[in-house]
């Protein structure tokens, strides 16, 4: 139960922190739409000021002016409903984000998705350990062949000579053929073991074949 306050926790952040952005983010809205408001009237008062005062000097036709004046007053519209689109959906596709976010946070606080997310990272760490140690250990294989005082007493090969001992064999890491040799008869341990020392040299497999036939033996 003590194990569930962290994540717990965890959760109520996260959700008070998606509301604050929610209502800062409606706010902005808010206070952009306005300030566009406010600038559309502030511009249709400038055009209309300009319109005069060019009607008054220039002489111009006073249809022809309202006509461009019109068409300017669209196009500021049109710019704006166009701003405001584009923001809109900005809006709605962070918000699917934060929604999408709250609800991987709801899952990840599920107790079975918390065990099964560390037992796959626990898993991968000891694969990778193991890894490591094969690739050591086959590095030192050649002088640990040497200082070897002796060796176990092997039971006859049936395989022949640069035959394969099993079944795509080439094919299987050093953790595999460990695995199966504690399964093998003697004489499968023994091809497995000379074929080992003829062509793969790893040290895993030297070592746990020899302990096979000794124990077999």
């Amino acid at each position: 139960m003590t194990g569930n306050n962290p994540l717990r926790r965890s959760g109520t952040r996260l959700q008070k922190q998606g509301m604050l952005w929610f209502q800062q983010t409606r706010n902005a809205g808010e206070t952009f739409f306005e300030e566009a408001q406010e600038a559309s009237v502030a511009f249709g008062r400038d055009m209309q000021a300009a319109s005069t005062k060019l009607v008054g000097t220039a002489g111009r036709s006073v249809q022809g002016f309202q006509k461009a004046l019109r068409k300017e007053a669209i196009e500021w519209q049109a710019l704006v409903l166009k701003t405001r689109d584009a923001y809109v959906a900005a809006f709605e596709q962070r918000l699917e984000q934060v929604e999408s976010q709250a609800l991987s946070a709801r899952e990840a606080l599920k107790l079975g998705a918390v065990e099964t997310t560390v037992l796959q990272s626990t898993h991968g760490l000891l694969e990778q350990a193991q890894r490591r140690v094969d690739e050591r250990l086959a590095q030192g294989a050649k002088p640990a062949a040497r200082k070897a005082p002796s060796k176990p007493k092997a039971a006859k090969s049936t395989t022949t000579k640069g035959q394969s001992p099993l079944r795509n064999y080439d094919r299987l890491t050093a953790k595999d053929v460990v695995n199966r040799v504690h399964r093998l008869s003697a004489p499968q341990t023994t091809a497995v073991l000379d074929y080992e020392r003829a062509r793969k040299k790893r040290s895993t497999v030297i070592r746990a074949a020899e302990h096979r036939l000794a124990a077999a033996g």
